[in-house]
């Protein structure tokens, strides 16, 4: 079973969906995450430890025990598959998870952490509420009362990142800092300091990362991909420059990537 739950405004702006997977377990022992500038919140419903590995050093990991926030990365990592086999999350919008944790984004970008450690006594009590609930929908519900009762700042982003966010959102491939410092009113400094704090990455960083997704996205599960057209629509310089950007983030060459792709476009099998 695998669901998802879109909320509506003003939580939208901040929560791109809550999600539900319940399924048998996968042939394949890990996945390699791809990083998209977003942090997630996952609770195991079993009993079973999250850990998060380096993708390539599979020997160092994180544990999250059962409920865990990851924040923005600008690198993949890896998970378990044995250990997801029924679990419940937030996908946060760039800068999403703002309003509900007290520690600036920044904090948590490129690292995860157990739930507890940031909400406290609230981690353990929202999963007691969610294993007791009788249905995925009563269980989206609480997840989404839960955030709203969690909030510590206004459903609200400084003006100046909320735009700057929409910019690098929706043209990764064109958008510069420079070209938003240039429309926002604030020194360049000053704007790279609110964007790590709330969006978590540094503007730069960032918008590399939107356009490594915005390539993912253009030939996730395609045939016959034209390479050198992707690394020239994509923004880069070349398709050297291409490569080195996509191994980088991915850990993979892009056809490796498309030849082990499935269904979910951030989610690549590991053997």
């Amino acid at each position: 079973m695998h669901r998802l739950y879109i909320p509506a405004p003003p939580l939208a702006a901040f929560v791109r969906c809550f999600w539900y997977w319940e399924g048998a377990p996968r042939p394949h022992a890990r996945e390699r995450l791809m990083p998209n500038g977003e942090a997630a919140l996952v609770i195991n419903l079993r009993d079973d430890e999250m850990c998060l590995y380096e993708a390539d050093h599979l020997d160092r990991y994180t544990s999250c025990g059962v409920a865990g926030l990851t924040g923005p990365r600008t690198g993949c990592f890896a998970i378990d598959t044995a250990s997801q086999d029924r679990v419940i999350g937030i996908e946060f919008q760039p800068g999403g998870t703002f309003p509900f944790f007290r520690e600036p984004a920044s904090e948590i970008a490129n690292q995860s952490a157990p739930l507890d450690c940031l909400w406290g006594a609230a981690a353990g009590e929202v999963r007691e509420q969610l294993l007791a609930a009788p249905s995925v929908d009563a269980m989206f519900l609480i997840l989404e009362r839960t955030l709203l009762r969690q909030r510590v700042r206004p459903l609200d982003l400084h003006p100046a990142i909320g735009f700057a966010r929409a910019h690098i959102c929706r043209a990764p491939h064109i958008a510069t800092v420079a070209g938003v410092v240039n429309r926002i009113g604030l020194s360049q400094r000053r704007f790279i300091e609110l964007f790590r704090d709330q969006i978590g990455l540094p503007p730069k960083a960032f918008c590399r990362v939107r356009r490594f997704q915005r390539v993912l996205e253009s030939v996730h599960r395609k045939a016959g991909v034209n390479w050198a057209r992707v690394a020239l629509d994509g923004g880069y310089y070349d398709q050297a420059h291409f490569i080195h950007d996509f191994q980088a983030f991915s850990g993979m060459t892009p056809a490796a990537y498309l030849a082990r792709a499935t269904e979910h476009l951030n989610h690549v099998p590991m053997a």
